[in-house]
């Protein structure tokens, strides 16, 4: 609180009254700041296996019928979690969760997040839209990622609501420019500051347009000014935090898409991915958004990012093979390294990524401790367990608690198996997230019939403050 309690008492002139708001004053001044709160959503495609990411020393049973709530430390990490192994005292390994709603043919896509059938695309809302919705920021949501396809831009896994996708860029070079362009100089400051005057034009041209109008078409044409001095609004938000901006901004090659302090002349699908989560990193510690969704080859019939195989130098018979023909070659072998095994080579470089973004967070000073300690990471695949997935286990790995929202950390949580009491859904994970945001809901999603005796409502007990 700015006013001190003895300038308010004086400044007021309460006299008796003021002793009666002593306590008051004292209870606000008392009062702590609400902590920050971010998030990272990092959706990998072709599926998290549960065997593969399975600790050392906790057996993996095939059908239980009881929670199992252990601790995490003093199992050693699987190879493809290794690079996360620093943080076990932050992580939450989830086994169990189901999301048969969702089941279908390779990736989720929009399902994965939002808990519907996966031909529903853009059917409601996602868990990343619905707490970027909560959370707020200049850019309430902000989606990257990389993708075998040469576009800037998809639409695969974040939905507002019914109808209405978020966007996932998939340059990096693109994303730098859009996000930390306030913070640049030269041309692009100047771009910047163009768009910003356009928005301001084309406001007062609705402005002047609106008093020749009346009835529906004038309320029609105000919906148009609210957007222009919505957008025009966040420019002057990114144009007073420039320095700021500028401090955080990555620093990225324009012709590689490669962060530019560990270039190494390639320009693979691994660098571009680093360069992603440089950018999400950095407009986190600018203060930009609050949540990340980042996307590794993620959406609908994406399959996995084929070329990750090919740069890991992984073999066929008949050649360079990608993440399709590893999903298929549970038999196989490449570069002698057998197909499931292949996957964990893929995420294990993938991971590796997530931990230079987490090492950025831990870097920065924030209250009494770091970003990193009002952050949560949610780790998953939108193909659930496997290449063709059942849904009936849903893995997800959590890193952080967002500030102590949640009761996170050091833990190993395998749920009963589908169909017996006990046994939950991914929704109510979700529901979990959104009751550390202070949303509370007893449904999330579509409910799944197949599980119509057991209660599908609510969070889930063990996680919740």
């Amino acid at each position: 609180m700015n006013l001190k309690r003895r300038d308010f008492l004086k400044a007021g002139s309460l006299g008796a009254g003021g002793l009666m708001l002593t306590q008051f004053v004292n209870q606000l001044e008392a009062a702590p700041k609400a902590k920050p709160a971010r998030v990272l959503f990092f959706v990998q495609g072709n599926g998290v296996y549960p065997r593969d990411v399975q600790p050392a020393g906790i057996e993996f049973p095939k059908t239980p019928t009881k929670l199992e709530d252990r601790p995490l430390d003093g199992h050693a990490m699987s190879l493809s979690l290794e690079p996360l192994a620093p943080w076990v005292k932050k992580m939450t390994m989830i086994h169990g969760l189901s999301g048969r709603v969702a089941r279908g043919s390779h990736n989720m896509g929009f399902a994965a997040l939002g808990c519907w059938p996966m031909k529903k695309k853009a059917y409601g809302e996602t868990i990343d839209a619905a707490m970027a919705r909560k959370l707020g920021g200049i850019y309430p949501h902000i989606g990257l990622g990389v993708s075998n396809k040469a576009m800037s831009m998809t639409y695969n896994l974040t939905s507002m609501t019914r109808g209405k996708a978020l966007p996932t860029l998939l340059n990096p070079v693109q994303a730098y420019e859009r996000f930390f362009a306030a913070g640049a100089a030269g041309a692009a400051r100047k771009n910047f500051d163009v768009d910003t005057n356009l928005l301001d034009f084309l406001a007062d041209d609705v402005k002047r347009l609106q008093k020749q109008l009346d009835g529906s078409e004038r309320e029609k044409l105000g919906r148009y000014l609210e957007a222009f001095e919505s957008m025009s609004n966040r420019q002057g938000k990114l144009a007073a935090m420039s320095k700021q901006i500028a401090a955080a901004a990555p620093k990225i090659d324009p012709k590689t898409g490669q962060i530019t302090e560990t270039k190494t002349g390639r320009t693979g699908v691994f660098e571009r991915l680093e360069a992603q989560f440089e950018n999400a990193a950095s407009a986190m510690v600018a203060g930009l958004t609050n949540v990340v969704t980042m996307s590794a080859g993620a959406g609908p019939d994406r399959i996995g990012i084929s070329c990750m195989a090919s740069e890991l130098g992984l073999k066929g018979d008949d050649g360079y093979i990608g993440a399709h023909a590893i999903g298929h070659g549970n038999y196989q072998q490449f570069a002698g390294i057998p197909g499931p095994d292949c996957h964990a080579h893929i995420r294990r470089r993938c991971l590796e990524q997530l931990a230079k973004f987490i090492r950025r967070l831990e870097a920065v000073p924030e209250g009494d401790g770091t970003m990193m300690d009002n952050t949560l990471i949610v780790y998953l695949s939108d193909s659930a367990e496997g290449h063709h997935p059942v849904c009936h286990e849903w893995p997800f790995i959590l890193i952080g608690d967002l500030g102590g929202r949640l009761k996170l950390g050091n833990r190993y949580l395998r749920y009963p198996w589908y169909g017996n009491q006990g046994h939950r859904t991914i929704a109510n994970l979700y529901l979990s997230l959104l009751q550390a945001v202070g949303e509370q809901r007893d449904t999330f999603g579509v409910a799944d019939f197949g599980l119509a005796d057991l209660d599908q409502s609510g969070p889930l007990a063990e996680l919740v403050v």
